[in-house]
């Protein structure tokens, strides 16, 4: 509607050079990534996983509401755009691709929405987008668990999809797209896999989660 698109908050600026959380000062490393090894090179957002950013997300995962990721796409185009442009821009990027669901939860919903996502983010930027992944067991959502919980629920659910075996030979920067960027630890197992099969991974999401420690937020609006 007309009301939420302005209500959206974009991350600032200024964010950890890893793993994307706002910082209130420029630093290569944040708090959050300290003493942590993650497989993904780097990791940014559009928005902060708050208000209309965290019914955005909810409703399209929760109510199937399929079409909301078109409207994702457009809302977060202007991110990831900047974000490939940090990359060395589309020519450093030779492939998009998704965190995939476990094909059950496909089934329920219908649609799987950062695979539809990833691939209208990629057809705006005129980026080739393919899937890479599957998960191989279903686990339990991730929403509501811990981070010990989350890395439980994920180490070793991801593999590289047998009919894309030959592909992921032959790329080498790889951006993996996701509904929400909330510990890490989904897009860490699935940047994991890329980089054992020789792939550089870096991360964008529609909406990331900002903890107390990263920045006093409402201060900075």
């Amino acid at each position: 509607c007309e009301v939420c698109p302005p209500a959206l908050v974009p991350l600032p600026a200024t964010v950890c050079g890893h793993c994307g959380a706002p910082l209130s000062r420029s630093l290569s490393e944040c708090r959050e990534c300290r003493g942590r090894r993650l497989a993904f090179a780097s990791a940014r957002a559009a928005f902060l996983y708050e208000g209309p950013a965290r019914r955005l997300v909810t409703s399209c995962k929760f109510r199937a509401l399929r079409s909301l990721t078109a409207e994702m796409a457009v809302l977060a185009g202007g991110s990831f755009e900047r974000a490939v442009a940090a990359l060395g821009g589309p020519a450093a990027v030779d492939l998009v691709t998704c965190v995939p669901v476990h094909r059950d939860r496909d089934l329920e919903r219908g649609f799987d929405q950062a695979a539809l996502l990833g691939r209208r983010l990629a057809a705006a930027a005129d980026l080739p987008f393919a899937p890479l992944l599957v998960r191989t067991r279903r686990g339990r959502r991730q929403s509501g668990l811990g981070a010990a919980e989350r890395a439980a629920n994920v180490r070793s659910a991801f593999t590289v999809d047998d009919t894309a075996a030959d592909k992921v030979g032959t790329v080498s920067t790889v951006l993996v797209v996701d509904d929400v960027y909330t510990t890490g630890e989904t897009l860490h197992a699935c940047s994991a896999v890329l980089r054992h099969a020789g792939c550089e991974p870096h991360a964008f999401t529609f909406a990331r989660a900002a903890r107390a420690f990263h920045l006093p937020i409402a201060s900075d609006r």
